[in-house]
């Protein structure tokens, strides 16, 4: 399923988003980045349809569910904190959406959500006993288990350790693959994003900065925010000047100009922790 949001605003007192338009295709792996605050887990709950919008609309493969209630638009969502029911075993927990939805074959789709995510024999278990990499693990197969369109998930990895991290990644591919489905992924994890989207989109203060490949984003970043968002660089701002026959960036430095036009906005890429201020 492909999922497009068209010129959606969302207000919240002190903030909000405004306009914003994005896409996922059919099939793809779409990482939504940005720092705290910027807007990221409020596009998530959009689409889910967990939060109203004031104006826009939302496209399920061209079918408007702006107005859908969730329920309706088959939307997987695993939330940063995985939100299991502690009083329920890892096979009740899986099993609670095809429950809902009235879904022939539950054993079934619950051993197959926990194969996917490999915990197989795993269902008899607490959610109590189960450590943090697990619970995130449980969480994913209890949102493919209802067999959604798209699966959108909001920072998963978040307070997994790098080791984990790795393994949760890993997972996120295979499950692409191996399922075809359409994943949205909310982190503020460049590097995260990067090894295994698609498409990225880059968002500051509720709006969208550039979206493309991870290849487009890194190599020609449109906006300088973007530049310093994706890179190990910050980004310092000069005006190409010629002295003395000579081509020059100027600003608070002074470096050769590479052959930019005199009078022209430069920007300079400058390694994290290689200058001293």
């Amino acid at each position: 399923m492909d999922i497009k949001l068209e010129g959606v605003s969302v207000s919240f007192p002190g903030f909000g988003i405004a306009g914003l338009s994005l896409s996922a295709g059919d099939g793809s792996f779409t990482s939504i980045v940005g720092p705290s605050g910027c807007g990221k887990t409020t596009v998530l709950r959009v689409i889910a349809g967990l939060q109203p919008t004031s104006s826009g609309r939302v496209l399920f493969s061209g079918r408007d569910v702006t107005f859908s209630e969730p329920e309706e638009r088959n939307a997987g969502f695993v939330f940063q904190q995985d939100s299991l029911f502690t009083h329920m075993s890892v096979a009740e927990n899986v099993a609670f959406g095809p429950r809902m939805r009235k879904l022939p074959g539950i054993e079934k789709i619950v051993e197959a959500a926990l194969a996917t995510v490999h915990l197989s024999g795993f269902g008899s278990r607490s959610v109590d006993s189960l450590s943090g990499g697990e619970r995130k693990r449980v969480a994913i197969a209890r949102a493919i288990a209802s067999k959604p369109a798209v699966l959108l998930l909001d920072e998963p990895m978040n307070g997994l350790d790098a080791k984990l991290r790795e393994r949760m990644k890993a997972l996120l591919r295979e499950l692409r693959e191996s399922t075809g489905i359409t994943v949205i992924l909310v982190t503020h994890d460049i590097d995260e994003a990067f090894s295994i989207s698609d498409k990225i989109v880059v968002m500051n203060n509720g709006s969208v900065e550039q979206a493309g490949t991870p290849l487009e984003i890194f190599t020609e970043p449109a906006t300088v925010f973007v530049r310093d968002f994706v890179s190990d660089y910050v980004i310092a701002e000069g005006t190409a000047s010629s002295t003395g026959g000579k081509a020059f960036i100027e600003g608070s430095f002074r470096i050769p100009s590479g052959g930019r036009k005199p009078g022209k906005k430069a920007y300079v890429n400058i390694k994290k922790g290689s200058w001293r201020w």
